[in-house]
């Protein structure tokens, strides 16, 4: 029961109460009660039982009272809703009470509950029609040309509407510095070579490509050198250390 409920229940009880003793006092008389006008307003100020005021004190001490809700108070609610609906009977019988304010809860609890699933249904449905993409991937093992001795390293390639991103670890690539670099490229079906990208070793390399998975057939990682914007050192050096066939 809320705080206020109690208070409103408590306060009347007090009222009769308090209206019952003036009922049965033979001093008074009801036509000596002044009239009410509005010059004239009487006061009446209830004595409240010692009980009922420590139960209110009580109550408004207890920290609990004024806590705020928890992260998880939708998740309770719903809860909540669902297990009322399970158990709710076929007929809703108004909630006791002088003005029948409560009878319409129960309906209004189960209109809310089918109305939220109503929505987590249809938020799942534009989901699966908003046109998630479906991701390709493919991985091998890097095959050693024995260019720089016996080398080795894997890649997985993982298609995206933006393009294909190429993770590489090829932790035994001798570090490349000063100008020199290691340079990754994809060749495909038709024979077109792309850049995927340059890098000093091969620890946690990740690559992009604006190729389609199903074009490429090869991969290759070179050995570079820095070179100017018209040299032809622009192009593949063709000194391929690690290679593997993509799609075979």
């Amino acid at each position: 029961m809320e705080v206020d409920d109690i208070l409103n229940e408590r306060v009347g009880n007090e009222l009769g109460a308090a209206m019952s003793e003036h009922d049965n006092d033979p001093e008074f008389n009801a036509e000596s009660t002044p009239e009410f006008t509005p010059e004239f307003t009487p006061e009446f100020t209830p004595e409240f039982t010692p009980e009922f005021s420590e139960e209110i004190g009580a109550l408004l001490a207890d920290p609990t009272l004024w806590d705020l809700p928890g992260d998880d108070l939708g998740d309770r609610i719903v809860n909540a809703i669902s297990l009322e609906s399970v158990n709710a009977p076929e007929t809703y019988a108004a909630l006791a009470g002088p003005s029948g304010r409560r009878s319409w809860v129960r309906p209004a609890l189960l209109g809310a509950a089918a109305a939220i699933s109503f929505l987590f249904g249809g938020l799942v449905l534009l989901s699966g029609l908003s046109g998630v993409e479906d991701i390709d991937s493919f991985s091998a093992k890097l095959v050693p040309t024995g260019l720089i001795g016996d080398q080795s390293g894997d890649i997985t390639v993982t298609s995206f509407d933006s393009g294909l991103r190429i993770e590489l670890d090829a932790a035994s690539l001798p570090r490349r510095d000063n100008g020199s670099f290691y340079a990754g490229w994809l060749k495909t079906v038709d024979g077109d070579l792309f850049p995927v990208g340059t890098f000093h070793d091969g620890v946690d390399v990740t690559l992009w490509a604006g190729v389609e998975l199903e074009r490429v057939e090869l991969f290759t990682i070179t050995l570079e050198a820095a070179a100017g914007p018209d040299d032809p050192g622009q192009q593949s050096s063709g000194e391929v250390v690690l290679r593997t066939e993509i799609n075979p």
